[in-house]
């Protein structure tokens, strides 16, 4: 393995780990500070706040690196404020009227009376998420790839959790309401302080903009992006609405456990970044990634196999042996998460970024059946079975179509080429 590839892949993997570290900490708290159902009730919420960050931003979240980073090695600066006033502007006022229409709509079709009443806080939560998650990736943008990353949820999650157990202390109770005011006021925070430092960063001139064309990027990433999101947290919302907040409180650690494996994942798709928006030939570079990405995935995969029954019991997991079989069926999809990364980043940065889409749309619709049909019988281990067999048939339909349309070389996908 190259030397210098492990060390910028650690060094990035480092910062993301702080992004999921902090989740752990966060839910780990609120695990045991909470009742079941309310632990319940409030990982459904959270799961539907992460679907809407996306679109709330009108996309920007996901297009900004693909728009602002030609602009920032330009030197650009006008456009550059441009942009982020537009980012701002459809934040605010987009995300504000396409969360409340989501409230409406959920408060009409759930069957959980909790989580319709609480429901109505994502008014405050997503708009300001969509704007910190928009600054992130401006910041990962104007060459500040790790405060991006740390602003990203890692700040925000630690104040989280440090404000939660301070009024739980002080106060010996705390409600979901309460945790809802105090995320809105972490998240504020950070964004005030993502804004300082973005506004060191560009200069002062006066501000152009593209409106039309940055807006008709965004929604096409929109598009691409929505579908991800979507995959990767309806499990949760679909084991609410079948199982109640008691399965939740059973699936979920098993989720955020799984997810530490996007860690790597997340740290691979910054380091592929400007290697695939490079004009040169990137094979050589990019075989090499994918050969220490293997490596370290499966690696991580059998510590968290090894580790899953201490893990979850941290959490206070009532049904440990369940809990352990779903987190084993998540890690079995995970193998195939390096091919996943690399197709789906090459796709979105030099491709149609509506494949993504596509695939996703068929790849979820194939899950959705497999679940409902399993999970009368299966219960939590059925919905499992379904959402690992949908990450892979997505990832081998990425994968299969930059080796065929976009003549990707299947010994770069498996980092064979030296």
């Amino acid at each position: 393995m190259n030397k210098d590839v492990v060390k910028g892949f650690l060094s990035l993997s480092s910062f993301t780990a702080l992004n999921h570290g902090s989740r752990i900490i966060l839910t780990l708290c609120l695990a045991r500070l909470l009742t079941t159902d309310e632990f319940g009730t409030f990982a459904a919420l959270l799961a539907l706040c992460e679907i809407l960050l996306l679109p709330a931003s009108m996309g920007f979240s996901s297009s900004l690196m693909r728009i602002s980073y030609p602009l920032y090695t330009h030197q650009q600066h006008d456009l550059l404020r441009g942009l982020r006033h537009v980012y701002l502007a459809a934040s605010a006022i987009f995300g504000v009227l396409f969360v409340a229409s989501i409230v409406i709509s959920f408060q009409a079709i759930s069957p959980h009376q909790s989580a319709k009443e609480h429901v109505i806080y994502l008014l405050l939560l997503v708009p300001i998420g969509a704007i910190m998650q928009s600054q992130s990736a401006f910041l990962v943008a104007l060459n500040k790839p790790k405060i991006g990353l740390i602003t990203q949820q890692c700040i925000f999650e630690l104040l989280s959790a440090l404000l939660c157990l301070l009024l739980h202390f002080s106060y010996g109770e705390l409600s979901l309401v309460s945790i809802c005011v105090l995320l809105f006021c972490s998240m504020l925070c950070v964004v005030c302080y993502q804004y300082w430092l973005i506004k060191g960063i560009i200069e002062s001139r006066i501000a152009r903009y593209q409106t039309k064309q940055w807006c008709k990027d965004s929604l096409i990433m929109l598009a691409s992006g929505a579908g991800t999101v979507l995959v990767a947290k309806l499990d949760v919302l679909l084991v609410h609405h079948w199982f109640g907040a008691q399965g939740v409180s059973v699936f979920f650690p098993a989720v955020v456990i799984a997810g530490l494996l996007t860690i790597l994942g997340n740290a691979a798709n910054q380091y592929l970044k400007p290697i695939l928006m490079a004009e040169n030939d990137n094979s050589k570079a990019v075989s090499e990634l994918m050969s220490v990405l293997w490596r370290f995935n499966f690696g991580a995969i059998i510590i968290l196999a090894l580790l899953a029954k201490p893990l979850l019991s941290l959490y206070g997991e009532t049904q440990l042996q369940q809990g352990f079989w779903v987190l084993m069926l998540m890690l079995l999809g995970q193998l195939f998460l390096p091919a996943r990364i690399l197709a789906s980043s090459l796709i979105k940065l030099k491709g149609n970024p509506l494949i993504n889409l596509y695939v996703l749309l068929a790849a979820t619709s194939v899950t959705i059946l497999m679940a409902f049909i399993l999970k009368d019988q299966w219960g939590l281990l059925g919905v499992a079975v379904a959402f690992s067999g949908g990450f892979i048939l997505g990832a081998l339909s990425h994968m299969v179509i930059v080796c065929t349309h976009m003549r990707l070389p299947l010994a770069v996908v498996f980092g064979l080429v030296r």
